[in-house]
């Protein structure tokens, strides 16, 4: 950090059957990828629940694969108008008495 600042930390609280992928980026280091779950998996785990193994998946798509994160900002600005227009039409109408 530059001028000695100490980074501004959040505290985010996860339920236990929540898994949370932490995406970071400075002008040093570049984007850093965390994953951070609810609760831990027992070592004799054969396999990871779904969703622990899907932000993984992803947290590794975006270490591992520079264009991905240039996919995912594309997609989700295709899809932002889409978002809009579901909103607006979520609002209820003002009725006339």
């Amino acid at each position: 950090m530059a001028g000695g600042r100490t980074p501004e930390t959040v505290t985010v609280d996860l339920d236990r059957s929540e898994v949370a992928l932490i995406i970071g980026e400075d002008e040093e280091s570049g984007m850093s990828v965390r994953v951070v779950a609810g609760s831990e998996v027992p070592d004799s785990a054969t396999e990871l629940p779904a969703a622990p193994e899907i932000v993984l998946a992803l947290a590794m798509r975006l270490l591992k694969d520079p264009d991905f994160h240039d996919d995912v900002l594309d997609w989700y600005y295709e899809h932002q108008d889409e978002d809009d227009d579901e909103e607006e039409e979520e609002e209820p109408g003002r009725e006339d008495d």
